[in-house]
């Protein structure tokens, strides 16, 4: 790394813990005064919603860190203008593509970072975060148990092992269900998929059944309607939003409701989010810190600090607007969410050719 570029990017170690910090403090007060009067109605352990808002974090990461980051980028420039640095720096020859680089670079490679993080770390928490606020400060009681996205249920009569693909419970893959008589088997059921379709009937795909009246005798389906003594009401196990799912998981439930006929915009978006996450800062930031460029004469900094805040907010409302327009099936997630990234770039050239100077 050369030296203007260490310079340049000198002030981010201050910059990024303080917005980092400032974001996610914001979020958490948001969220402490929003659950607190649940949690006192409720009348729990008060350590219990501590752990809640611990388990919260990656989550409020997640959110804030792209605007963190774009935040500490334009406030790194103003930094840099207060003293003449980059008038300086643009005297000696230095054009706004130099000065820009570096930081598209650094926010480029830690976006990537975050996303690691995230992805070791948001699925599990997550969803810790929901039991613990469903079962541990709510009190509900589930009598059924999610372990490593898998769901067993025993009632009065069968047991039941799945892997959910919705949080409703109406969707379920690698489905195994035993109905017995005083514990001994009088019908097995395997298939992997099944759909609920109502009043304890299912849809059940690609399986086998067994049953005692014809010796347990294997009969192979490819698609076939069950009356099974369960519902997904009976499931009271605490739901696993998308957030909760890891990309493998989310693919899963993206082609088990694709084969199913159904709609699969919603994990389709946040897959799709996913990927280009470690490019939302970059985008952000580029065409913030152009316009700051732009900016010339008497109180330029002023005039550009706030040119690129609105921009990074602007880009902001646009990117997740695309992200919510996708995931309801309004828009496609493959044109919707990378059209979001291509404005805010087509904006921050624009600016480098017509008007930085």
């Amino acid at each position: 790394m050369r030296l203007y570029q260490r310079y340049l990017l000198s002030p981010l170690k201050l910059f990024i813990p303080l917005f980092v910090l400032a974001l996610s403090g914001l979020y958490l007060l948001v969220e402490f005064f929003e659950r607190l009067e649940d949690v006192l109605s409720e009348k729990v352990p008060f350590h219990y919603f501590l752990v809640y808002l611990a388990l919260k974090i990656p989550e409020i990461f997640f959110q804030i860190w792209p605007s963190a980051m774009a935040f500490a980028a334009l406030a790194a420039l103003a930094y840099l203008s207060r003293g003449q640095e980059l008038l300086a720096l643009r005297s000696l020859g230095f054009s706004p593509r130099k000065l820009i680089g570096p930081y598209l670079a650094v926010a480029f490679l830690l976006s990537l970072g975050a996303s690691v993080f995230l992805a070791l770390t948001l699925p599990r928490s997550a969803y810790q975060a929901l039991y613990t606020w469903e079962v541990r400060i709510k009190g509900q009681r589930p009598q059924s148990l999610l372990a490593e996205g898998k769901l067993f249920l025993t009632g009065r009569d069968f047991m039941l092992s799945a892997k959910p693909l919705e949080p409703g419970g109406e969707w379920l893959a690698e489905f195994f269900f035993v109905e017995h008589r005083d514990l001994l088997p009088v019908r097995i059921l395997y298939a992997r998929r099944a759909r609920f379709l109502g009043k304890k009937r299912w849809l059940l795909e690609h399986g086998v059944v067994e049953n005692k009246i014809r010796n347990f005798q294997p009969q192979i389906f490819d698609r076939q309607e069950f009356d099974i003594p369960f519902s997904p009401g009976v499931m009271l196990s605490v739901k696993r939003p998308l957030k909760a799912l890891a990309l493998r998981e989310l693919y899963e439930r993206y082609r088990f409701l694709k084969d199913s006929g159904l709609s699969a915009a919603e994990p389709l978006s946040e897959m799709v989010f996913r990927l280009i996450y470690p490019f939302l800062a970059p985008v952000m930031l580029f065409p913030a810190l152009t316009a700051f460029l732009c900016f010339r004469g008497k109180r330029a900094s002023a005039k550009g600090l706030s040119a690129g805040l609105l921009i990074i907010v602007a880009s902001y409302a646009l990117i997740f607007s695309a992200k919510i327009l996708s995931a309801g099936g309004y828009i496609s997630p493959y044109l919707a969410l990378p059209l979001s990234l291509i404005l805010p770039t087509l904006l921050a050239i624009i600016f480098l050719r017509r008007y930085s100077y």
